[in-house]
């Protein structure tokens, strides 16, 4: 029985829940960080990294690398729907994408520990470029 296309949207979705979590967390950690540092709302409307603690400094930080690499993740996704060349193959790879990019969340908003942070980092790069090179020869030996 052939592998349903949609199936591909699963890993997508759980990709923009952890993003839409991620922002969710952010405002919670900036507000704690102003009552710690008994800073007003207006002045903060500009402010910088130095402004926030470490915690509201590392939600942030894990919030816009959410828009780092899965943007070419929801890319891949698309392009795999689009073209029908979602195999079991793509679905693991987007799944490991997703978990990895999970763990490298938790890390990232965690202990933030840079080596462990790179390895998870890694195991997404190494899923995704796959993805691209399986999409490439998918697409390629259609021809």
């Amino acid at each position: 029985m052939p592998l349903h296309q949609n199936l591909i949207l699963l890993p997508v979705l759980a990709q923009m829940l952890l993003t839409l979590v991620i922002l969710g967390l952010l405002p919670l950690a900036r507000s704690r960080s102003m009552r710690e540092r008994r800073q007003q709302m207006q002045t903060m409307a500009l402010a910088g990294k130095a402004d926030w603690n470490e915690q509201a400094q590392k939600v942030s930080n894990s919030f816009a690398s959410q828009f780092e690499l899965p943007t070419l993740f929801y890319a891949i996704s698309a392009f795999a729907l689009i073209t029908r060349t979602v195999d079991g193959w793509m679905l693991g790879l987007a799944t490991v994408f997703v978990i990895a990019r999970i763990v490298h969340a938790i890390i990232h908003i965690g202990p933030n520990i840079v080596v462990w942070r790179f390895a998870a980092f890694a195991v997404c790069l190494a899923a995704l470029l796959t993805m691209w090179v399986r999409l490439a020869w998918s697409v390629s030996a259609s021809f």
